[in-house]
């Protein structure tokens, strides 16, 4: 797995620094899988991301010629897309957008939402929200794809999951627990030694049956809906399910 020399991002804030070692954490080829997916499950010039993260899929996607307005809640996470984006010489639109309430001026081909994104959406109140949000910023035919972490990855792998690694630069450390079912916390603590910095914080994520999701998707106004485990045929162990989503006339 190819990892990031951390290091030299100490100079931004310290979320942003473990923007770049949550990089480090994914396999490139995982992002160029998930580039291809999508280009084999849509056909789109325009698209909007929510949680675009660091930018990795907004930007293969610019390279690749598609409009994209690329967006996340976090002001570090865009600004650490923005500095990636000018080092892969890409124009790269971005905002900061809360995917629970917004709406667009002109729909789109394309809305993503991935890296399980959505399981920081901690209500199904809100989750539905969410799914209307994107259905009514669609174009008719166009397609929404988006992942949830599995209720088998939130209850079994993720529960105790624990990583550290301590630098002569920084120290990283990375715990979850898991606190219902389809309910986790994490902890993350990341110190900067050059720069005397230390943060801890936490993050909460919740996932649901398929079946729950595709409820939703259906009260959104989606009828036209298939998944997977991760790029492959669903199975009872899938860690990540991958939906696709089908804006149709008559919701057929």
């Amino acid at each position: 797995m190819p990892r990031i020399d951390v290091s030299k991002y100490f100079s931004l804030m310290s979320y942003e620094n473990f923007a770049y070692y949550y990089d480090s954490l994914m396999d490139e080829q995982f992002y160029d899988d998930y580039f291809k997916f999508i280009n084999e499950h849509a056909d789109f010039k325009s698209v909007l991301e929510l949680g675009c993260g660091t930018g990795e899929i907004a930007i293969r996607l610019a390279k690749a010629g598609k409009e994209i307005y690329a967006t996340d809640l976090s002001k570090d996470m865009l600004e650490v897309s923005r500095l990636k984006a000018m080092e892969a010489d890409v124009n790269l639109l971005l905002g900061r957008v809360d995917m629970t309430d917004f709406v667009t001026d002109k729909a789109v081909d394309l809305i993503l939402c991935l890296c399980d994104s959505i399981n920081y959406v901690l209500s199904k109140k809100k989750v539905l929200r969410t799914f209307k949000n994107v259905y009514e910023s669609l174009k008719y035919n166009g397609t929404f794809i988006f992942d949830v972490d599995s209720l088998y990855k939130m209850d079994e792998i993720l529960d105790g999951y624990f990583e550290e690694e301590d630098a002569d630069d920084f120290y990283f450390k990375w715990h979850v627990e898991k606190t219902a079912l389809g309910k986790v916390e994490h902890e993350i603590e990341i110190i900067d030694k050059e720069n005397n910095e230390h943060i801890k914080e936490m993050h909460y994520q919740q996932t649901y049956d398929i079946e729950i999701y595709l409820s939703l998707l259906k009260q959104a106004g989606f009828t036209d809906v298939q998944y997977y485990g991760e790029f492959e045929e669903y199975h009872d162990k899938s860690q990540r399910i991958i939906f696709i989503c089908h804006k149709r006339r008559g919701g057929k």
